[in-house]
């Protein structure tokens, strides 16, 4: 349906008023003749629209003649037309011309590269890799090649478990996943021990290989031997056999937090006085406009991007960038006590769990409150978790 119309439309067409007692004759006169009517209406018994090509139109005076009808033109439409209306404004059509080419251009290229889905992986340091292989503002995006350079990039950037490289209208996006950081493996075929990463106390130990060195119950130490891959031989006591020691060793271990406890907060709040710093983007490059020097003692500094595009993919090379400055007034505010404590182990809770590895369980915490030499109160967060403690430690057997 959409090319029938965009054909007709290149075409010409007209659509006419026909009147007549006849129509119904008229139509059939046309059909056979193969002039063809389309978007049919019928007004009254005697009256009817219809759109026809420029070349049918040329056909119906002898069928209009024929049947007695008459036939008054309502609209034309289409390319021929508009062309026709615009011969003489030849300005016009090369300053069409013209746009149409260099919007073909300018959306042959990347004007912007946006990355998603990274948390702690710093964005100018993908951003800085993407470059490095060719991806940046103002390439030919028929240069990209979206595979090869998800593949280069996962293996440029430390941390990363996938990437996936999108190209939209004149803009790339880039999809990336963050993996856990594992620790440096032994190969299986190289002897070594399993000792514990960080002090906790064991809850249990399942060995698969080598010898337990530790049992239930016992307190370890960061670098204290769990599992020995090393196994005496019977009668040669100095010689023993060297393996790749395997095995689990859960531990309990605990992770501490600590926050004062503060009667009086600051707020910060915005007195209302702002001011703007206006940057001109064009091709990438800045240019400063109506910048100002803030003189506000204490403010919040926001950056708004604004950039022309046609919808969400078609970003083009022209924007605007506002530096807006608030400035901040700061008021202080007393609270209870409870309200007190109750915010400061907050925090303390958040400064412990940052430290918990991912995998490790939480399975208690506790909130204590201590005064210290000085007199204040401070909220003292402890949490238990259950985590495997082991890592393999090369022992030097052949």
């Amino acid at each position: 349906m959409l090319l029938f119309r965009l054909w007709n439309y290149i075409r010409g067409y007209v659509i006419i008023f026909v009147e007549g007692y006849f129509l119904e004759k008229f139509v059939n006169i046309c059909t056979r003749r193969q002039i063809l009517l389309w978007d049919i209406k019928r007004r009254q018994s005697s009256k009817m629209t219809l759109k026809v090509s420029i070349r049918g139109f040329k056909m119906l005076k002898p069928v209009a003649k024929k049947t007695g009808c008459r036939i008054r033109i309502l609209k034309k439409r289409g390319l021929p037309f508009f062309l026709n209306r615009y011969r003489r404004r030849k300005t016009f059509l090369l300053g069409a011309a013209v746009f149409i080419v260099l919007f073909y251009i300018m959306t042959s290229f990347v004007w912007s590269v946006e990355v998603t889905g990274n948390k702690n992986i710093e964005t100018d340091l993908i951003l800085k890799s993407l470059a490095a292989h060719g991806v940046k503002p103002g390439v030919l995006k028929y240069k990209i090649n979206p595979e090869e350079v998800a593949g280069n990039i996962i293996l440029d950037v430390d941390g990363l478990s996938y990437v996936n490289v999108l190209v939209r209208g004149t803009k790339i996006k880039v999809e990336v996943a963050e993996g856990v950081k594992r620790p440096q493996i032994v190969p299986l075929n190289e002897p070594c021990d399993i000792v514990a990463k960080k002090d906790g106390v064991i809850k249990s130990i399942v060995v698969k290989i080598g010898q337990a060195q530790v049992k239930e119950g016992d307190t370890v130490r960061k670098g204290q031997l769990l599992i020995s891959g090393s196994i005496p031989i019977k009668g040669a006591e100095n010689n023993p056999k060297r393996v790749h020691a395997m095995g689990e060793v859960l531990a309990r271990t605990w992770y501490e937090g600590r926050q004062p406890v503060e009667l009086e907060v600051v707020e910060k709040v915005r007195t209302g006085r702002t001011k703007d710093n206006l940057t001109l983007v064009l091709f990438s490059k800045e240019i400063a406009l109506f910048h100002k020097e803030v003189d506000f003692n204490d403010f919040e500094k926001v950056k708004i991007e604004k950039n022309l595009s046609i919808g969400k993919e078609f970003v083009l090379p022209f924007g605007l960038v506002i530096e807006r400055y608030y400035e901040n007034d700061s008021v202080k505010a007393d609270i209870s006590l409870e309200d007190a404590k109750e915010n400061a182990a907050s925090i303390a809770y958040k400064k412990a769990a940052k430290n918990i590895p991912e995998g490790a369980k939480i399975v208690d915490r506790r909130v204590d409150f201590i005064e210290n030499e000085n007199g204040e109160i401070v909220a003292d967060v402890i949490i238990e978790c259950l985590e495997d403690i082991g890592v393999a430690k090369e022992n030097g057997g052949e």
